[in-house]
């Protein structure tokens, strides 16, 4: 039983190992020519694997790009759902922003940094991030309703998933323009840091007062 877990890990570690040497090898080449240039029979044969085994690992080659969308949606269901009693619902959202703020100090997107460029040269990898995003509220608003107590087609769940699904949008692509203009990375994720507190308390505070004419 041991030898068979052992193989299985092997396994894995293997299976790990050859996804990210594809979408790394995918990537490269993305950056280089576009994405719309490079073909997957030229990816496989860059990584040195068959166009099967590209394909065994990424359903579609806008999944190369892509593939880590999943995984964010993983991590923030299991924030909303294992927040302490008493944090808004906001405060799963706020831990995605500042990690991935704490990344752009530490100098380690890795190739993120390069995929709003793909997107805006492709119009194939744009209908798949909008679709993405659609993905994404679509397994968030019913956890929000549930949390709230409503039933999971509620529209004021969407309109809340929307509304902090794109507070961290907009903080993650103001964190990308401001390196591409060359601002210190610490300085930057700093600013950020503060902007994005500022925007996720403006919105557990609601909008009332917010732009009020006295």
């Amino acid at each position: 039983m041991a030898v068979a877990s052992q193989d299985e890990g092997l396994r894995a570690r293997k299976k790990r190992h050859m996804r990210e040497t594809i979408r790394a090898t995918a990537m490269r080449l993305f950056a280089r020519r576009g994405f719309d240039e490079v073909t997957v029979a030229e990816i496989a044969a860059h990584a040195g694997v068959s166009e099967k085994t590209v394909f065994n690992h990424f359903a579609a080659k806008e999944d190369l790009v892509f593939s880590g969308h999943g995984q964010r949606q993983e991590r923030l269901l299991a924030a909303l759902l294992e927040r302490p009693a008493g944090a808004p619902l906001s405060a799963a959202f706020r831990q995605e922003t500042h990690a991935f703020l704490d990344r752009v100090q530490a100098d380690a997107l890795g190739d993120l940094a390069v995929v709003p460029h793909l997107v805006a040269g492709s119009a194939a990898l744009r209908n798949r991030l909008f679709l993405g995003w659609e993905r994404e509220i679509e397994v968030l608003a019913p956890a929000l309703a549930a949390q709230a107590g409503l039933p999971p087609d509620d529209l004021g769940a969407r309109v809340v998933a929307r509304t902090l699904s794109w507070a961290h949008r907009t903080v993650f692509r103001a964190a990308l323009d401001g390196l591409h203009a060359g601002r210190p990375r610490g300085e930057l994720a700093a600013a950020l840091r503060a902007e994005a507190d500022r925007i996720y308390d403006q919105l557990d505070h609601g909008l009332a007062e917010y732009g009020l004419r006295r």
